[in-house]
């Protein structure tokens, strides 16, 4: 019973492990971001968000 539902756990999350040993793979190849392009890329999204809450919340 455990053994299955660890299997299905990792079944729902493939993709993510797969995206964290892409990004570990990445890292040891040197293929880093600095931290102030992630946090604008983070801001751009969240005013990307909540424009589009403004938007939608006019009709």
């Amino acid at each position: 019973m455990v053994n299955q539902a660890i299997q299905e756990y990792l079944e729902a999350h493939a993709w993510q492990i797969e995206k964290i040993t892409q990004g570990i793979d990445a890292a040891d190849r040197g293929e880093l971001v600095e931290h102030d392009q992630v946090i604008q890329e983070i801001d751009a999204l969240i005013e990307q968000q909540a424009k589009h809450k403004r938007e939608n919340s006019l009709d």
